[in-house]
């Protein structure tokens, strides 16, 4: 007996792993802005370089930057990165420089997921390490599947077998509707890594769709045991074992996942069948 609900959406994913290293300037700072500096006072440094010429913000960038960022002061930090990149670079060729690595964080962190993936992927092709990886974490989180699948593939050209780029490969062609492809890739991703608890849950949703019951229940299985208490993962398991007539471990699955979500009217709708169901057929098969 299929139930009729579908899954609820996954949480989201971590946010980007990059870490903009932060370098001084070659130029000493005006002495009010290096007490600042050496007080830990970034909003007062922030602040002072809001009050200077454009000349002096131009001339010791990195200390500006690095205010804005220390001050969390994201759609500033973004705006001043998209000015000085020209600025900087000019009419030569587009280099990695902090300025782009800070805008692509600030993006990310102003929720402008779309943009922040952009940003990192053009980080990535200009040598950045985790530019790809990062451009992953914002098309999942955009929820833009193409291009999830598309900067998943550039990752697995420059890194075969890697375990994350293949779950996220795995992961896109699941929500694109290629449940084949994407359970042969999200296999290969939990043998390359057999910890890692997102690729578990994709190839869990994946069974679902092929209404592989067994199969799908022994994949949350693992996922819940690697993260434990994971909503989708209860939710999804819950749905399995209804499936497999397992009508007392659903109801407890679904009344752990509407533990994490009160009021959800699908989780509720849910529980209510399987302890309906739970309460006809007692015996477990």
């Amino acid at each position: 007996m299929l139930m009729p609900f579908a899954a609820v959406p996954p949480p989201k994913p971590p946010t980007a792993r990059a870490h903009v290293v932060e370098a001084g300037a070659a130029q000493a700072l005006p002495p009010a802005a290096e007490s600042l500096l050496q007080a830990d006072n970034w909003p007062g440094l922030a602040d002072w370089f809001e009050k200077a010429s454009p000349k002096v913000r131009r001339q010791h960038y990195e200390y500006w930057l690095q205010a804005l960022n220390r001050s969390q002061r994201w759609a500033r930090l973004a705006d001043a990165c998209k000015a000085l990149t020209p600025q900087i670079e000019g009419r030569g060729k587009p280099r990695l420089g902090t300025y782009r690595l800070y805008r692509a964080q600030a993006l990310s962190q102003l929720g402008r997921h779309r943009e922040a993936m952009a940003a990192h992927a053009e980080n990535g092709r200009l040598g950045q390490p985790e530019g790809y990886a990062n451009a992953c974490v914002e098309a999942q989180l955009a929820g833009d599947w193409k291009a999830l699948l598309a900067h998943a593939g550039t990752l697995l050209a420059r890194k075969p077998g890697d375990a994350e780029a293949l779950g996220w490969k795995g992961e896109a062609l699941a929500h694109l509707g290629r449940f084949d492809e994407a359970t042969t890739v999200l296999r290969q991703a939990v043998q390359a890594d057999p910890k890692a608890a997102y690729a578990w849950n994709n190839l869990g949703r994946a069974a679902l769709q092929h209404k592989a019951w067994p199969e799908a229940k022994a994949a949350f299985d693992q996922a819940l045991k690697l993260a434990p208490g994971q909503l989708e993962a209860l939710f999804n398991r819950g749905i399995a074992q209804f499936n497999l007539k397992r009508y007392a471990a659903s109801r407890d699955d679904f009344k752990a996942a509407l533990a994490l979500r009160p009021g959800d009217p699908v989780l509720q709708e849910n529980l209510r069948q399987a302890e309906k169901m739970a309460a006809a057929y007692p015996q477990e098969p």
